[in-house]
């Protein structure tokens, strides 16, 4: 994940160097290293016409926040698949061209100096890595979340490239992990200790990667999606069954966390998201199970990509930092929790929290998350000015009662009494019902591929019919500002029975969901 981008810089994209015992010149390319190599007898001949100044970008990646191990998994396979397969065609391609990759690789390899002030300083350099990796790697690897072993790279890009913050990206690059680099960089003067500390990090600690490829997006593949969109109903019906029982045996609240699993933002209109669904579910029993939460979401572990579960106390509200900042001292972009990549569900537990004093900074963190759940924004704080940035993060809040956040959709659980005094059996169930390995996958899939499917609303008839419900609930209820809200579920609905179009059946289902839901809340609202 792109977390932070700094000011682009220069290098010699060509440049021209002396043999001093042959008189021979050679032009090289600087392109693809951190610095110009030249070896002792050689010298840079900074004057020379033939010179080619450029600039290239700079940005930090960092290991993706909330990826679940389930994934990584996934992805470590079918990496070491992919090396398997193409081993044998990788050794004779190098076989062959061996002569003409050993010249070209021949002067990096060989003990090399850029200056001669380096050369007296490398006694300290591996010292001074050790020193600034003891005192500062969690500082310097800049996580908005803990990350199991996550990593940090700084990515050199050559070429024009549309790159944004917190966009998930692959790259094809050469990897520099030349320990010379803490060395050069000693001696910019022009840089205060803390921004040396955080720009030329330790390359053990924080590697450079010079791309040759930038791969913005991998989407799912469109053969595999007529096949879920087929099977979906019956996926559907697994889903429902697993998460109604870990709901007390609340098949209404099973359907709503469904199409919550399955909301993405589909348009934005100034500060209406449509296709965002955040979800307040309410009213379990806390007395008998106060791990409810996390059970909760061990399960959407397993089910989601990427997830985070934010435990909201008084104590966490005043203390975290839940907003990214521009830190000046050392010119970069300091992580906030919610810095996090779209398709992130955000798992907000309040069941922890209670009544006390909120600081300033706490009230800061109520709005960011405020704007989060109701506006799919997150405002960075450059301290002379800020910036909403957008972004698309599912937002379930498991609450005791009403949430402090205001959220449009509360869902009161309904509670089967038997569910309840059998609950340990039941997550026990849930889990065994999981080791299926193909009931897993597939659902899986069809979380990850029926979010994007596009959707029409492109029956007549059924336009009409929704237009006349909605005067009918308005008279019911004098208000109408839920309509919107109203067409989005209906949406969720259809596309979570693998209907890409809102048929008739799925309006009324989704309207009597929402007259059901209303008629639990404590003080029930206007549709």
């Amino acid at each position: 994940m792109i977390q932070d981008m700094h000011n682009p810089e220069y290098y010699f994209q060509q440049y021209e160097v002396k043999n001093s015992e042959s008189g021979m010149h050679e032009l090289r390319c600087g392109m693809y290293a951190d610095s110009a190599k030249c070896l002792p007898h050689e010298e840079i001949l900074v004057e020379s016409e033939k010179n080619k100044s450029s600039e290239r970008h700079t940005c930090i990646v960092i290991s993706i926040p909330g990826l679940n191990n389930w994934v990584k998994k996934r992805q470590k396979e079918s990496v070491y698949s992919s090396r398997n397969a193409t081993s044998s065609s990788h050794k004779r391609g190098l076989d062959e061209n061996n002569c003409e990759t050993m010249n070209y690789l021949e002067p990096i390899r060989k003990k090399e100096k850029v200056s001669q002030m380096d050369a007296e300083k490398m006694d300290t350099t591996e010292d001074d890595t050790r020193k600034q990796c003891a005192l500062s790697k969690e500082y310097i690897l800049n996580f908005p979340i803990p990350i199991d072993d996550g990593k940090a790279c700084i990515v050199k890009i050559y070429e024009e490239t549309a790159i944004k913050l917190n966009e998930i990206i692959e790259i094809i690059g050469f990897i520099s992990l030349d320990p010379l680099l803490n060395t050069v960089h000693d001696f910019d003067e022009t840089m205060t200790e803390a921004e040396m500390n955080v720009h030329h990090p330790p390359t053990s600690l924080v590697p450079r990667l010079h791309a040759i490829k930038i791969i913005h997006s991998i989407k799912q593949d469109i053969k595999t999606l007529p096949q879920m969109m087929s099977k979906a109903e019956l996926v559907r019906y697994d889903l429902r069954v697993m998460l109604s029982q870990l709901l007390f045996g609340d098949h209404l609240a099973a359907d709503y966390l469904i199409c919550h699993l399955l909301s993405s933002i589909y348009m934005r209109r100034d500060y209406l998201c449509l296709g965002t669904y955040p979800l307040n579910i309410t009213h379990f029993p806390m007395v008998e199970y106060k791990e409810f939460a996390k059970e909760l979401y061990k399960f959407i572990i397993l089910l989601t990509e990427k997830s985070h579960l934010l435990e909201i106390t008084l104590e966490n509200l005043n203390d975290l930092t839940l907003s990214p900042k521009k830190d000046y001292e050392c010119n970069r972009l300091t992580s906030g929790v919610l810095q996090l990549s779209d398709n992130t569900h955000l798992v907000i537990d309040e069941t922890g929290l209670t009544t006390g004093e909120i600081s300033y900074a706490g009230r800061e963190n109520y709005n960011a998350l405020c704007d989060l759940v109701n506006f799919q924004k997150v405002t960075y704080d450059f301290k002379f000015y800020k910036m909403d940035y957008e972004t698309d993060i599912p937002v379930l809040i498991l609450s005791e009662a009403k949430s402090f956040i205001p959220c449009e959709t509360q869902v009161v659980l309904k509670i089967d009494s038997e569910s309840k005094n059998i609950y340990p059996e039941i997550v026990g169930i849930a889990e065994q019902y999981l080791r299926d390995e193909d009931r897993l996958a597939n659902i899986r899939q069809y979380l990850e591929v029926v979010r994007d499917v596009k959707f029409e609303f492109n029956d007549e008839d059924v336009i009409k019919e929704i237009q006349n419900d909605f005067v009918r609930l308005k008279e019911i209820n004098k208000n109408a500002n839920r309509l919107h809200s109203l067409m989005v579920l209906a949406r969720l609905l259809s596309l979570s029975y693998g209907s890409n179009t809102l048929t008739r059946q799925y309006w009324k289902q989704a309207v009597q969901m929402e007259l059901e839901r209303l008629n639990r809340l404590p003080e029930k609202k206007e549709i």
